[in-house]
């Protein structure tokens, strides 16, 4: 597995997340109620919450646990995509994963955190990894396929629950394997599409 830095152009999407992230852990209260994913909220027609519940989170160690595994995306796959792609993939696949949380599991009523979004980012570095042939790609698809299955298997660890104050998501994490893989599917057809 090669670790990388990204260059100036694909650092500034991870760099303006990871600040959006920080800023809003400093915001009021007030603002964060305006903003989570919330399912009463979000069927009254402020749909803007399915787009910036990914940006809060529950308390400091959540937003740590979630900007580390911001920090591991970008050193692992942060120079496939430029700024822009990678900011529609975000956009696409944190949609993908908020529709799906509404539709598919009505018991959440409340969500915030950037982890379904990382499990998306996750999944669609291995694609492109194991579309140039590297076999890291397929070790971590078959991670991700384990952690999401054990997840909705075992259900939430409770350890991680009492350290960042909130029920953990595991569905979220399930929709964002599945958004990226998707997605990912999407781009590779596209690609071979425009290359006939």
């Amino acid at each position: 597995m090669r670790l990388f830095f990204p260059t100036n152009s694909h650092l500034t999407a991870y760099l303006l997340l990871a600040t959006a992230m920080v800023l809003l852990a400093m915001a009021p209260d007030s603002w964060q109620l305006a903003l989570q994913y919330n399912r009463a909220d979000i069927s009254n027609g402020q749909y803007w919450r399915l787009f910036s519940g990914h940006l809060l989170h529950s308390n400091h160690w959540h937003l740590l646990m979630n900007l580390a595994g911001l920090l591991l995306a970008m050193l692992l796959h942060g120079n496939y995509y430029k700024g822009r792609m990678l900011a529609l993939q975000w956009l696409l696949c944190g949609l993908a994963i908020s529709l799906a949380l509404y539709c598919y599991s009505p018991e959440i009523h409340i969500y915030v955190g950037l982890s379904g979004l990382l499990h998306a980012m996750l999944t669609l570095g291995a694609l492109r990894d194991i579309q140039l042939k590297l076999g890291t790609g397929w070790l971590l698809l078959a991670g991700l396929a384990g952690k999401v299955g054990w997840e909705q298997w075992q259900g939430p660890d409770a350890e991680l629950a009492r350290l960042i104050n909130a029920s953990v998501a595991t569905d979220a994490h399930l929709y964002g394997v599945c958004s990226g893989f998707t997605l990912g599917l999407l781009i590779y057809i596209w690609q071979r599409s425009g290359k006939k």
